[in-house]
């Protein structure tokens, strides 16, 4: 008898959940259904400035810093009239090692065309991300610089934790 007592209070507790005794909802036809606006995009589904702090994928968090536009010096390669710098800021949010030396960073000017990286060891820019693994919830910068043409130019950095990563890329714009 205690069995069907659990059952019959099982009943009474699902038809209580389900809305029993509540006003009947109807559907509405196609014809009756007003356009929903689509929703706001997410917010790393936008491109950020520089200086905000983004989702990378795969529990990294990115900051790209304004950049800082130089004269590269004799010695870099390759010679440009001009040159910026971009400090990247990353947080690992995950519970397992990260490695700095798999993220993929790409610069682009606006319309597309890929920039490329500038090496001016004598400046501090190296050209080379570091090997030391980051620690689950640790953070680090790094800088890292870039060729680019006498004028100011709009620009897209775009940064990813590894080539291997399936989500879209942390997206950063502006002008340097």
């Amino acid at each position: 008898m205690r069995t069907v007592g659990l059952a019959a209070a099982a009943c009474v507790l699902l038809a209580l959940a389900s809305g029993c005794g509540a006003d009947v909802m109807h559907s509405a036809s196609a014809t009756e259904v007003a356009p929903v606006a689509a929703p706001p995009a997410a917010i790393s589904d936008q491109p950020g400035r520089f200086g905000d702090r983004r989702d990378a994928g795969d529990s990294l968090m990115v900051t790209v810093s304004a950049p800082r536009s130089f004269v590269p010096g004799e010695t870099a390669y390759p010679q440009a009239p001009r040159a910026a710098a971009f400090e990247i800021a990353l947080e690992n949010q995950s519970n397992r090692l990260y490695r700095p030396s798999q993220l993929v960073v790409n610069v682009a000017t606006a319309d597309g065309k890929p920039v490329v990286p500038l090496v001016d060891a004598a400046q501090g820019y190296p050209g080379v991300i570091g090997s030391e693994p980051l620690a689950p919830t640790k953070s680090t910068r790094l800088t890292l610089a870039f060729a680019l043409p006498a004028d100011p130019v709009a620009l897209v950095v775009t940064v990813q934790p590894s080539a291997a990563t399936l989500t879209l890329p942390a997206e950063f714009e502006g002008t340097a």
